[in-house]
């Protein structure tokens, strides 16, 4: 299988996804098995630009809703900025949050 380029824009409708994706990611690593906050953005992270990889070889025409359309870096870009709003959020409010 080629690796796949997506042909995307900066204002494509996934974007805000990826964004509000990038945002959670962290958040729900802190929440549920309370991980420290380095490895929340790091699984986030990790997560987010592999996710882009598998796009670059799964075609989402063969594959459905797990495929993509080849690899975003303005997608990894936003779900990057989500994880690191995400993280800024963690920094200032985790100790003041429930199960701190």
């Amino acid at each position: 299988m080629p690796w796949r380029w997506a042909n995307d824009e900066w204002w494509s409708g996934d974007k805000l996804g990826h964004f509000l994706g990038g945002l959670m990611g962290p958040l729900l690593f802190w929440v549920i098995p309370h991980l420290h906050r380095s490895w929340c953005v790091v699984l986030s992270l990790a997560f987010w630009w592999l996710w882009e990889v598998k796009d670059a070889f799964m075609r989402w025409e063969d594959w459905g809703w797990i495929g993509g359309d080849g690899f975003s870096w303005r997608d990894g870009a936003a779900s990057s900025l989500g994880v690191l709003s995400a993280w800024i959020i963690l920094a200032l409010f985790a100790p003041y949050l429930p199960g701190a």
